[in-house]
């Protein structure tokens, strides 16, 4: 008996043997889909740690500018101690107040690299993100059976 042809596509059999020939295709495609979103994932980690370290030097330098306004209402002849180590030791006003005006300096430094880095990786995100958008609209247009086809 001689195979009828359909006017409105591939016959069903057909359409059932084309998913097997596009397979290869796919896993790979679904291969570097996974590699990719496991990429995306380790940048977003990434990010998150970054922000964890931020917060952290937002918060000492909060406390240093506590102890700078502490120190702006000090009088001349107080008595600061330092904690070094297990010893508390006397320390000269001048000196106690430098170094608290250096550790703002250098927690200031810390901030804005720490925000250039979070910065480069919010963009590595967005741009990973967009590739794997691209990706899955990519597969799903692949999936989708051609308008000449039917």
């Amino acid at each position: 008996r001689a195979p009828r042809l359909r006017a409105d596509g591939p016959s069903p059999r057909q359409r059932a043997a084309a998913p097997a020939a596009a397979m290869p295709e796919t896993d790979g495609l679904q291969a570097r889909f996974e590699k990719e979103l496991a990429s995306f994932k380790t940048l977003q980690e990434a990010l998150q740690k970054s922000y964890e370290s931020r917060m952290g030097l937002v918060a000492q330098q909060q406390e240093t500018e506590l102890v700078k306004e502490e120190f702006d209402g000090i009088e001349e002849d107080a008595v600061i101690y330092k904690l070094v180590g297990p010893l508390m030791v006397k320390q000269n006003v001048d000196d106690a107040k430098a170094n608290v005006e250096k550790r703002l300096e250098y927690i200031g430094s810390e901030l804005d690299r720490s925000n250039k880095i979070i910065a480069d990786q919010e963009k590595e995100v967005q741009d990973r993100q967009r590739v794997l958008v691209r990706m899955q609209e990519e597969a799903q247009q692949a999936a989708q059976p051609s308008p000449g086809g039917e």
